[in-house]
């Protein structure tokens, strides 16, 4: 468990000044109520952490003075979770579980089934804190992309192996799929999960078109979040194995 840690979106250098607002001042201040002199970590989701000290605590922002910065490289590992758009209160779940498991970008898209086809403003800000806040609190030092994807019909070829979600009682497990082809070059993946009744024919047509393969996660029909969550456990170890 890393210690407490706040979000400063911009590049950290030695000696640098840096201002946090908004939430991040509020959890600094009211919550963790930290002091000035206070040493505290701060990452910028794009794989820098830096120790800064507490200078100053104004109205609606604290200034901190940057002591020492640590880079690490990007990781070659690439994992990708594309989500027809759930119910708020799933996707929250899928995008904070899914964080912690190492996805690098999620894809929302509205599936043909999916209730909700778009977000407003507000929602999308929300959905970046929930990335923000499980990004901090696992460890991880790269924030996950938020793409707004539209519908299946207007993507393309998949660059990276790519699989989905399904049920018919034929589809192969994901383990048989991946351990027989795709082992040797284990860096990428991508994951299609449909929405809370699946995806209908034409979307698994055309997932299949543009190169996708349909897998078994279990025995039972899972729900869309724990789908999300158990393909990507699956996925990030293998692909962690292989590392």
């Amino acid at each position: 468990m890393p210690a407490e840690r706040f979000y400063y979106p911009h590049s950290l250098g030695k000696e640098d000044n840096i201002v946090l607002e908004d939430q991040e001042f509020h959890h600094l201040v009211n919550v963790m109520r930290n002091r000035l002199d206070d040493i505290i970590e701060v990452i910028n989701g794009i794989g820098q952490i830096a120790n800064a000290r507490l200078s100053s605590i104004e109205k609606k922002r604290a200034l901190l003075t940057v002591e020492t910065v640590f880079t690490e490289e990007p990781s070659k590992l690439k994992l990708i979770l594309a989500q027809a758009i759930p119910r708020l209160n799933r996707l929250e779940t899928i995008l904070e579980k899914c964080t912690e498991l190492g996805m690098t970008e999620i894809w929302l898209f509205p599936g043909a089934h999916s209730e909700k086809k778009e977000f407003s403003e507000n929602q999308l800000e929300r959905l970046q804190h929930i990335l923000i806040s499980a990004t901090k609190q696992c460890g991880r030092l790269f924030l996950p992309k938020l793409i707004s994807m539209p519908p299946i019909k207007k993507w393309q070829t998949f660059p990276i192996p790519a699989f989905f979600g399904d049920v018919e009682p034929e589809a192969p497990l994901l383990e048989d799929i991946w351990k027989h082809h795709f082992e040797a070059e284990a860096y990428e993946a991508l994951m299609c999960i449909g929405p809370e009744s699946g995806f209908n024919d034409e979307e698994i047509a055309l997932l299949k078109k543009f190169g996708a393969e349909g897998v078994s996660l279990h025995r039972n029909i899972l729900r869309t979040d724990t789908a999300a969550i158990a393909s990507l456990a699956l996925l990030s170890h293998w692909m962690m194995k292989a590392k």
